[in-house]
């Protein structure tokens, strides 16, 4: 097994109770899994967890059966990817962004270019675009190039926070269905947080469902009833937004 997670738990410091109980589930080489819940369920803390920008309070995390915590964090973060929600690209223009982490694996020109080409044109960056600036971007370009940024290292696994969600649906689905078919063919694990479940029920090939920082379903796609967990996030989602007012 690629990933495996045994009973994790977190406690940010000075909270009085966690933020996420008793998580285990796994990863398997070239499986793609979704995750989805209401906001606040704990979706991209699991995330952070798992690419080591938080540590678990209990239990523990394995890459390839070797605890992550005894893993260097920046070696870490070459074999765990992770794409937030809200893209940075440091100041840099797009094409920078895309050769920095390249350089940093100490990564040779004639390679860099190839997967420079390689990615533009897997995921249809315009060429136009690489001279930008995070400024002249909008939201939902700023996210294809940080897909673009996270698929290029080739890590072994890749998280993906919500990496559509400024996409019009034409646009998210190509992006979406493009990533997940690209990811499979090199055989890295793939965990994306989606709350555009149509989309995921075709690309998923499991379902993990976080409700109050507990997994509550950990299921493969073809058996997961996809219309009643939409009914029961928009349930959860009106109750926890009628207990704030």
């Amino acid at each position: 097994m690629l990933l495996q997670l045994d009973r994790i738990g977190y406690t940010p410091p000075n909270f009085t109770r966690p933020l996420l109980t008793d998580i285990s589930l796994s990863l398997a080489v070239g499986e793609c899994v979704t995750l989805t819940g209401i906001t606040g369920a704990g979706k991209s803390t699991l995330l952070r967890l798992i690419n080591r920008l938080s540590e678990p309070t209990t239990g523990k995390i394995l890459l390839d059966r070797e605890n992550t915590r005894s893993i260097d964090p920046t070696t870490l973060r070459k074999r765990i990817m992770l794409v937030s929600q809200e893209p940075k690209l440091l100041g840099m223009k797009v094409r920078e962004a895309l050769v920095y982490p390249l350089e940093l694996q100490s990564i040779g020109i004639e390679e860099i270019k190839q997967r420079i080409v390689n990615i533009t044109q897997l995921l249809e960056i315009p060429t136009d675009w690489f001279d930008r600036t995070e400024l002249q971007l909008s939201a939902g370009q700023k996210q294809i190039v940080s897909i673009a940024r996270g698929i290029i290292t080739q890590p072994q696994i890749l998280l993906l926070d919500e990496p559509i969600a400024n996409l019009d649906i034409s646009t998210a689905t190509r992006i979406l269905t493009t990533v997940t078919d690209f990811c499979r063919s090199q055989q890295m694990g793939v965990i994306t947080v989606n709350h555009q479940l149509e989309l995921a029920a075709r690309l998923s090939d499991r379902l993990l469902y976080l409700q109050d920082g507990k997994l509550l379903l950990d299921r493969v796609s073809t058996s997961v009833d996809w219309q009643n967990i939409q009914q029961q996030i928009q349930a959860a989602e009106s109750q926890s937004i009628a207990e704030w007012e």
